[in-house]
């Protein structure tokens, strides 16, 4: 494959300002020109900037050079002028600002190709149109637009491509920089090649049309490259659309594969799923981590069986999750997957909605029904909760499940079923059989083979990939734009024991997306109950807050550590209060610290209660 693009903008990097506003990309021959997409709610405009060209103003109307219909933009707002290789960047007293590097702008500042700058809150991308040498480190959003972009070519074009997650090598994080061994990973790498760094310890790499045979290729360069016998870095492989089909699924799989990969065995094919247990393939599985490995690589040999599955697990676990895994790796995965909460059906009516019932067969009963039994026919019906079922309706489940029949309400003839069932309950249903409250004929029924899943607090590698799939549904689901999570928060989702599970992180998750000010959720973005919960009880007169140290990495020491800790103390208060709409006294209940000792931290820190 050819790797010179010309004209396709795959070639460009990362963001730099002048002289003085910090390091810049390393030297590289610059385009011949660059065209600037500017995306916004109403679509998206482009502009070309060529050698020689004057400065375009861009504006909501004319006389501004290029108009964009968005109301947050100034008229006019800023320049953008092509010079030496570089796109100069001036904003022209706009009301919401120009931005670059997540700064706002007083004077000139610099693009290089790939950079990004945010007009109030639209985004402008400057994209190169001539030939650099050497791939570069980009930006998260720059990333993922290129990820997407070749996905597109992919699925238009019937073409292959592939993401490295590569781990750096101990030589090159021992005493180094964070995140500085990925500005080594380009001079493996082909011109088309991306880099980003999506975490200090994990790089993922864009691989634009490559076949499995190129990906390989690259993938040993890349994991033998850190120099010396030993220091090799761990490379986790997926290549579309054999480990996946979306752009998620693909970085996802592979960075999974990267951690499975060892000093003996350092590049792992994400699409094959082989590490420690074997030959069982997981690359369509759940989001999970080492912790739960053995659970689905034991649930995945399951899948194919008809036996009763039982799951346990505390509420908000990912029970579900698992009973569905276990449905799609099953030769019933083409039939239905019906799942039901006993626990939320009235008691008066389970036995109908779980069985179905005749025309006549109770007041109001106009026409026949059928239950979830039949609805499952063929597929597998997932009774969740079934500890809530009374004894009445256990004893038709046990029949059924013996028989494979069931008989409508109302009905004096059995209807065949081909149903495989899977229960699942937070309750400890051996206890309840000790106590009379479960029949054992049926808990010996269900509980064929049980798999067990572990509460998130024991999951704790798991946090940051739920975390960053929840923030990406959210964005989709309530139409935000928020790109990531401040590093002080993702601490304390760390720190934080979970007591509802899986369930309540994405709560936590889908209301911090919907409040967020910025383009990252901040500490004062969660949950109140969840800060209040996640730092120590205090005694009268005690801090409220607690160091950031004990959320992310200690930053400083002495007076600036205390002011730092007073900053996210003040904004615990102020989120607490503004959850509570300026009620101290629930205020104080949330934060558990008494009502005097946070009225004097409203003093002392000066802030204002909000208007009820």
């Amino acid at each position: 494959m050819d790797d010179q693009r010309d004209d396709d903008g795959r070639n460009d990097t990362s963001t730099e300002k002048l002289p003085g506003g910090g390091d810049g990309p390393p030297a590289r021959p610059r385009p011949r020109g660059v065209s600037v997409m500017f995306f916004h709610r109403g679509g998206v405009e482009a502009m070309r900037l060529d050698p020689g060209q004057p400065g375009v103003v861009v504006g909501r109307r004319a006389p501004a050079d290029l108009c964009i219909p968005d109301p947050i933009i100034s008229q006019p707002h800023a320049r953008f002028t092509f010079l030496d290789g570089y796109v100069l960047v001036e904003d022209l007293d706009s009301t919401n600002g120009t931005w670059v590097n997540r700064e706002r702008i007083d004077g000139p500042a610099m693009l290089t190709p790939g950079g990004e700058a945010m007009l109030g809150n639209v985004s402008a991308h400057v994209v190169a149109l001539g030939p650099v040498d050497t791939p570069v480190v980009l930006g998260e959003a720059a990333f993922h637009r290129e990820l997407e972009m070749e996905l597109a070519r992919a699925q238009c074009l019937n073409r292959s491509f592939a993401i490295l997650a590569v781990r750096p090598s101990e030589a090159e994080i021992a005493g180094a920089r964070p995140g500085s061994w990925a500005m080594q990973l380009p001079v493996r790498l082909r011109t088309v090649d991306r880099v980003h760094l999506c975490r200090p310890d994990t790089a993922l790499i864009l691989l634009p049309e490559a076949s499995e045979e190129d990906a390989a290729r690259v993938a040993n360069a890349v994991a033998y490259g850190a120099g010396g016998k030993g220091l090799v870095r761990r490379v986790g492989l997926g290549v579309y659309k054999k480990a996946g089909s979306s752009a998620q699924k693909l970085a996802d799989r592979a960075r999974e594969a990267a951690g499975r990969a060892t000093l003996e065995r350092p590049i792992v094919d994400a699409s094959t799923g082989r590490g420690s247990e074997g030959d069982v393939d997981l690359s369509d599985a759940p989001i999970i981590g080492a912790s739960q490995r053995e659970l689905f690589s034991k649930a995945q040999r399951l899948a194919s069986a008809r036996v009763p599955v039982h799951i346990k697990g505390e509420t908000g676990v990912g029970k579900e999750v698992l009973a569905r895994f276990l449905h799609d790796r099953g030769p019933r995965s083409g039939k239905p997957f019906i799942a039901v909460n006993c626990g939320a059906i009235p008691r008066n009516i389970v036995e109908r909605e779980l069985f179905g019932h005749e025309k006549g067969a109770f007041t109001g009963a106009a026409h026949s029904k059928p239950g979830y039994f039949e609805a499952a026919h063929e597929g597998t019906l997932f009774l969740d909760e079934v500890g809530e079922l009374d004894p009445e309706v256990q004893k038709t489940l046990l029949r059924t499940l013996e028989t494979r029949s069931i008989c409508r309400v109302g009905a004096t003839q059995e209807t065949k079923v081909d149903v495989r069932v899977i229960s699942a309950t937070h309750r400890d249903l051996e206890a309840m059989v000790e106590g009379g409250q479960f029949r054992s004929d049926l808990y010996f029924r269900l509980n064929t083979i049980e798999l067990e899943m572990r509460p998130l607090r024991e999951r704790p590698d798991e946090i940051d990939a739920f975390a960053e799939h929840f923030l990406k549904c959210a964005n989709k689901e309530n139409g935000c734009n928020v790109r990531g999570i401040a590093s002080e928060a993702m601490a304390l989702l760390r720190a934080y024991s979970w007591p509802g599970n899986v369930r309540e992180l994405r709560n936590a998750i889908d209301r911090a997306v919907v409040l967020a000010e910025g383009d990252h959720i901040q500490l004062e973005d969660l949950p109140p109950r969840l800060l209040a919960k996640a730092l120590p009880a205090g005694a009268e007169g005690a801090s409220v807050a607690v160091s950031p140290s004990d959320f992310a990495e200690k930053q400083a020491t002495g007076r600036k550590l205390r002011s730092e800790r007073d900053r996210t103390e003040a904004r615990l208060i102020e989120a607490a209060l503004r959850e509570t709409g300026g009620n101290v006294r629930k205020a104080a209940e949330q934060l558990r610290t008494p009502r005097s000792t946070l009225r004097h931290k409203i003093k002392v820190f000066g802030i204002k209660l909000p208007k009820r």
